[in-house]
């Protein structure tokens, strides 16, 4: 069995990170981590020496990939540009998601010689069985605190739905928040918030659904339509084809909220959305002032129904059928292409999309389909870049160049 002895007198190098998760906490949150681990260091009487400070400010913990200062420092530690022997932290939480831990520490330690420390528990070697057994108990405190505060915050944002008070989140565009005052120990105070119709903006929303129900136009059209209008601000543009779609789907904008419609979670450090059961889902009717008539929402919507029954079928008549009878329970998305994702637009950097044309037949008499990549900007006419790249000819270039780089002694 391998053994690595842990001795706190030794002048151990270590690297300190510090994190806050939002906006709405105490700014002084991270100078608070490092200040308590220094005074736990000093009570200690542990002569270590700080090489470097990472710090991540109005960051969430859900997601590693989104943390600069995180990933900075697992770089540093894998690439060697610092040495280490420790990272400290003031509590578990502040480095991460609880379930996550473990395997960091393993892959930290285990390659890398590098310790995780926390000021809480006076820097425990997480190693010894004492320090394993203090670790089990940390991450189940942590995790049930988490879970514990999450529903705590889940009830009341319900409550507050229920009697009609913004429950928190994005405001939808045409709409603003109004605050309810209360007076406590004679000092006015927000006591709530609700929606009322944005002045400047709700004559936006409004357009966007009498030229949806007039045309009978798709999101794309209708983004493209509403980014030229003359009248409509130039804060509010480009217009995106997705985010019309949303707002069209949307029925705060006849005044029902539709709260927690959804569930998320992380799943291999990727955001996960779900839907919840009709039962778990809050409607609240008469939640706001409507923007427009529930009779216009609904003519919106059987525009929108009628082009996603075509589309659908449309998609059913080209899909080959693979005889798969049980299917995932999420799609995810097909890399038909190799580059799929890869490919940026130069002028606005979104991700080209392959676009595939009609098929043709060849002159030696073999179907063929001519596809290329192509800025979904400039298809919803918010990106100059009508560049179309030919995905067979793009791929044969990446792959020599790949292959010229890995194999050059082939050349």
């Amino acid at each position: 069995m391998l053994k690595r002895n842990f001795d706190p007198t030794l002048r151990l190098r270590v690297l300190v990170y510090l994190r806050m998760s939002g906006d709405q906490q105490n700014k002084r949150s991270p100078d608070q981590q490092l200040a308590e681990i220094q005074r736990r260091l000093k009570a200690l009487g542990y002569n270590w020496i700080v090489v470097k400070i990472y710090r991540d400010d109005a960051i969430s913990g859900r997601l590693l990939r989104k943390r600069a200062s995180y990933q900075e420092m697992v770089r540093d530690i894998k690439s060697e540009t610092v040495a280490a022997d420790a990272i400290l932290v003031d509590t578990l939480e502040r480095f991460g998601r609880v379930e996550e831990l473990p395997t960091i520490r393993k892959m930290l330690f285990d390659r890398h010689g590098v310790l995780i420390l926390t000021a809480d528990n006076d820097f425990a070697d997480p190693n010894t069985p004492q320090g394993k057994a203090l670790g089990m108990f940390e991450s189940m405190r942590a995790t049930e605190e988490g879970r514990i505060k999450a529903h705590q915050v889940l009830r009341g944002k319900r409550d507050a739905a229920r009697q009609n008070h913004w429950p928190g989140g994005p405001v939808p565009r045409g709409l603003m928040l109004q605050s309810v005052m209360k007076s406590v120990h004679g000092r006015q105070e927000v006591d709530y918030c609700i929606l009322v119709p944005d002045p400047e903006a709700a004559w936006i929303i409004v357009l966007m659904f009498e030229k949806a129900a007039e045309t009978g136009w798709g999101q794309t059209k209708l983004a493209r339509f509403l980014t030229a209008h003359p009248d409509i601000p130039a804060k509010y543009k480009p217009f995106h084809p997705s985010t019309v779609g949303d707002r069209l789907d949307n029925r705060i904008y006849y005044g029902e909220l539709v709260w927690e419609k959804n569930a998320t979670g992380i799943v291999d450090d990727q955001r996960v959305i779900e839907p919840n059961l009709a039962e778990d889902v809050i409607r609240v009717p008469d939640f706001c002032e409507p923007l427009v008539s529930r009779e216009l929402w609904e003519r919106v919507q059987a525009v929108r129904q009628a082009r996603r029954e075509a589309a659908a079928k449309a998609r059913s008549r080209n899909a080959e059928d693979d005889g798969k009878q049980i299917k995932a329970p999420a799609p995810g998305m097909t890399l038909k292409y190799l580059l799929t994702g890869l490919v940026r637009c130069w002028h606005c950097k979104r991700s080209m999309t392959p676009s595939a044309g009609g098929k043709y037949i060849t002159e030696a008499g073999e179907e063929r389909s001519y596809t290329a990549y192509v800025c979904p900007g400039y298809i919803a006419g918010i990106c100059p870049n009508s560049k179309r790249v030919p995905e067979e000819w793009l791929r044969e270039v990446v792959v020599a160049k790949i292959r010229e780089r890995l194999f050059p002694w082939t050349e």
